[in-house]
């Protein structure tokens, strides 16, 4: 004895198209991969200023130096901005406590 499954929605024209959606991921993935380079520049273009800031400048926005050497150990793959906008974040949060 055999049975069959049916597909509600497949017969309909709702089957997935997996050539479509991997057109997108592969132009997503070659789009990150070109600019890359670019996001990277100016990352660390971002930390070399606020390296060359004075200690005042550096409190003033609420970042340290350590902070700084911290964000440039960071994997040259991830934004050290966002790590520390983070940082400023979680300190103004510990200060209003």
């Amino acid at each position: 004895m055999t049975t069959t499954d049916h597909f509600i929605g497949a017969e309909a024209g709702y089957a997935r198209r997996p050539s479509f959606s991997l057109f997108f991921r592969l132009y997503a993935a070659a789009k990150w991969a070109l600019l890359w380079l670019p996001r990277f520049w100016k990352a660390r273009s971002q930390l070399a200023f606020l390296a060359a800031m004075s200690e005042c400048e550096r409190r003033d926005i609420g970042l340290t130096g350590c902070d700084v050497e911290n964000a440039l150990a960071l994997p040259v793959d991830r934004d050290p901005t966002e790590v520390l906008a983070q940082v400023v974040a979680d300190r103004r949060l510990r200060r209003e406590r």
